[in-house]
């Protein structure tokens, strides 16, 4: 198990001369049997039979335990053969492997092997049961009860693997950064098992495990913490981390993952999880590659992990860089938030976050009203006071955010096959990343349609677009929402550690619940650590532009569970880290009990120390109702102190609209339904580098000419003279860019597709 006398990776030669070299396998049950095995010193392998005669495995059989039951079994293979392990001793241990792996098996997630979860509990449970049962395979004294149990596990392993195609084809996990690791190490220990015991290497047939690096390289901010996306308890790596790292270094002897094991500090590599797996996977010979080195041909700025639908853009993998994050896709598991088109932005600091923080115990009433929730994230509300949102099965009404739905239990359940996806597809089907494109240098670009994503009684349309610039770090960020009813609220979202910078024409005036709200402001600042964002905002034209946050209305729902309308919600504040008695509050104690019981009455403690919390929001609405909106916002990325000052300006036009930046892109987004055909926009007088037109046909020929004065389309022809004119064509993604585009003062820019020939 994990080895083996001529295997390639783990052969006992090589280890034997990693052992020559000065590395040790770990000083516990599992490294004494590898150390017997690669020296021949007998002591050892008295030290860990007379271990195992003095002690047994756990008692408790559980998610916990795994990694004993792992070390157990490791030990019963490697030393099944020397002959101080008596008979006696192999009879008893191997009957209480057997009886762990079948207390296992009992868990309800492992009964049936085509219903069992791609789930971080569901992992390590068969990893568990899987271990000690080939541990014991062949042995006499249990054979008979192991065999069919085994065929099961086989049975669920290979449904799981099944699972990791459909869902985390390029790596990422759909329960955050955290699950990721409980559920990847696990998975590479039952990889490494079946190549180095059956001759079976899922990595060749599963791609989740070459994407193991890509996970790290893309979901690991610059500062070494992980992506916030889902319950991510604890944004720091850990002791499975390093397992996941090793593997990759093991496994694809992959330079970038020996950099961030051995040389980044991001994770603690004195403490792995299962410690004799540093000596089986932490190949010395493996030569380490700074990511931040490499070249965007070696390594890309882009990464799409579909599946899950996340996509991250960066500038560079140095310290200093910028790193953007952007979610749609569907919803797969508890974990998960409700925050499709939801995106995040690192520049030396956290520009914007998602709020709240972690949950002391599950289902907390902050957790559920507001954690989860769309309203903690960068992304959009759609208020009906109408609105029931529940708490988990029904038992408890959640509060009204404007978010997107919770409305089925399956919202507190995983996804279990791919039959169950499509067969419940209403259900899971919330977002989908329509297009992706990225040109190296020049623009990063996505659009993510969460339609879906909220109650069809209130949305018809929710797209959003993100072009990112990294030669000037600039995003522009485009939404159109339709709602069914125009008197429906519709809120832009965007969070921040401190209190932002709001510049308006006049002053803000006090709209309560630490609301600050001003008429047509114009741009807004976030600072954190020595980052800087400027956010200028273009659509829509009349706009209220709210500052909301502060102590005792940082965590602020504004509807209530009654169908109240906006602004009768209240403060759901994060629970205490450090635990402690139940609230006085009569309504938030009823809360608590109604789920757990009424014998709870004690919060555990929580890791929301480890988070940083947004404490602010901004909160863009239009002031006047319409059934569809179009929100616009130019985002300007830096350093603390050091953002300069530039001209944005808006381009508006016909079934158009877009924006520009002094010295960088026009972008340009589709107004309409449907990819244009034909369009206009107003070119501002802004000296611009480039020209970059989104919701184009893909792969067609488009003429664009440039006119003077405000001319328009009448009968297949122009009623201006065109100062420039040019075809060019659009990529598969339906953008059209051209990468020398000058202003014009009131030019008239005029997108025509030509018939294809």
């Amino acid at each position: 198990m994990l080895l083996g006398e001529r295997d390639p990776l783990t052969g006992l030669a090589a280890l034997r001369a990693r052992y020559a070299a000065g590395m040790r396998p770990s000083d516990d049950l599992a490294g004494w049997a590898l150390t017997y095995l690669l020296t021949n010193d007998e002591s050892f392998a008295r030290r860990a039979v007379e271990e195992m005669r003095r002690t047994h495995p756990p008692e408790k059989a559980g998610s916990r335990t795994y990694p004993d039951y792992v070390r157990w079994s490791l030990a019963f293979d490697w030393l099944y053969n020397y002959a101080g392990f008596d008979a006696a001793l192999k009879d008893r241990v191997a009957a209480e492997l057997v009886k762990g792996a079948g207390q296992m098996l009992e868990d309800q997630s492992l009964k049936d092997p085509a219903l069992s979860m791609y789930h971080n509990y569901t992992v390590r449970y068969l990893t568990f049961a899987t271990f000690a049962l080939t541990a014991v395979e062949g042995h006499p004294s249990v054979e008979r009860e192991a065999a069919p149990m085994r065929e099961r596990a086989r049975r669920v392993w290979e449904h799981i693997l099944d699972l990791t195609d459909f869902i985390t084809p390029d790596g990422g996990y759909h329960e955050s950064m955290d699950y990721q690791r409980i559920t990847y190490a696990p998975l590479a220990l039952l990889a490494e098992l079946g190549r180095t015991a059956y001759g079976v290497d899922p990595a060749l047939r599963y791609t989740v495990f070459r994407h193991y690096t890509d996970t790290y390289l893309y979901k690991a901010l610059p500062d070494g913490t992980t992506s916030r996306l889902g319950d991510n308890e604890f944004p720091f790596m850990r002791a499975q981390d390093n397992m996941v790292l090793g593997y990759a270094v093991h496994r694809f002897k992959d330079p970038y993952a020996a950099w961030m094991l051995r040389e980044s500090g991001w994770p603690d590599t004195k403490n792995w999880y299962i410690p004799v797996t540093q000596f089986l996977w932490d190949d010395p010979s493996v030569p380490t590659r700074d990511p931040a080195l490499s070249t965007e041909a070696e390594l890309s700025r882009q990464h799409l992990f579909r599946g899950t639908g996340h996509l991250v853009m960066r500038d560079g993998f140095g310290p200093d860089s910028t790193w953007i994050e952007f979610n749609s896709g569907p919803y797969l598991a508890k974990h998960q938030h409700l925050d499709q088109n939801h995106f995040t932005i690192y520049h030396k600091g956290y520009l914007a976050t998602e709020s709240g923080a972690d949950y002391t115990d599950t289902e907390s009433p902050h957790y559920l009203n507001y954690y989860r929730r769309t309203i903690a994230h960068n992304s959009m509300l759609v208020y009906d006071p109408r609105e029931h949102f529940f708490w988990a099965e029904n038992l408890w009404p959640a509060a009204n955010d404007g978010g997107q739905r919770m409305n089925s239990s399956r919202y507190w359940n995983t996804v279990r096959s791919r039959e169950d996806f499509q067969r419940t597809r209403e259900l899971w089907d919330e977002g989908r990343m329509e297009a992706v494109d990225y040109q190296p240098g020049a623009y990063q670009y996505a659009r993510g349609d969460a339609t879906r994503a909220y109650n069809s009684s209130k949305v018809e349309l929710f797209t959003r677009e993100l072009v990112y610039t990294p030669s000037d770090n600039v995003l522009y960020v485009f939404d159109r929402v339709r709602s069914t009813d125009p008197s429906f609220k519709k809120t832009w979202l965007l969070h921040g550690v401190g209190e932002p910078k709001v510049t308006a024409d006049e002053r803000g005036r006090d709209t309560g619940h630490g609301g600050t709200s001003y008429t047509n402001a114009s741009e807004f600042t976030y600072e954190d650590g020595r980052g800087a964002l400027r956010v200028h905002t273009l659509l829509p034209a009349e706009r209220e532009v709210t500052k909301r946050g502060g102590d005792g209305n940082d965590f602020w729902t504004p509807g209530d569970e009654r169908g109240g309308a906006w602004g009768s919600g209240q403060n759901w504040p994060l629970d205490p880290p450090e635990g402690g008695p139940l609230p006085e509050d009569p309504y938030l104690r009823r809360m608590w009990k109604t789920f757990w019981g009424e014998d709870f009455d004690k919060l555990l403690q929580s890791n929301t120390r480890a988070v940083v919390p947004a404490h602010w929001r901004v909160e863009v609405s239009p002031t006047k109702a319409a059934k569809e909106d179009l929100f616009l916002n130019v985002m300007e990325i830096g350093d603390r102190g050091a953002l300069r000052v530039r001209r944005v300006e808006l381009a508006d036009g016909e079934g158009l609209t877009g924006a520009v930046i002094e010295g960088g892109v026009l972008a340009v987004f589709a107004a309409v339904d449907g990819r244009v055909a034909d369009g206009e926009v107003t070119v501002p007088d802004v000296e611009s580098s480039a020209l970059l037109v989104t919701g184009l046909r893909p792969n067609a020929k488009y003429e664009l000419q440039l006119t003077g004065g405000r001319a328009n389309w009448r009968g297949g022809l122009y009623n201006g003279v065109p100062a420039w004119q040019q075809t060019a064509m659009t990529n598969g993604a339906g953008v059209l860019y051209l990468p020398s585009f000058k202003g014009q003062r009131d030019g008239r820019l005029r997108v025509h597709l030509l018939k294809q020939e």
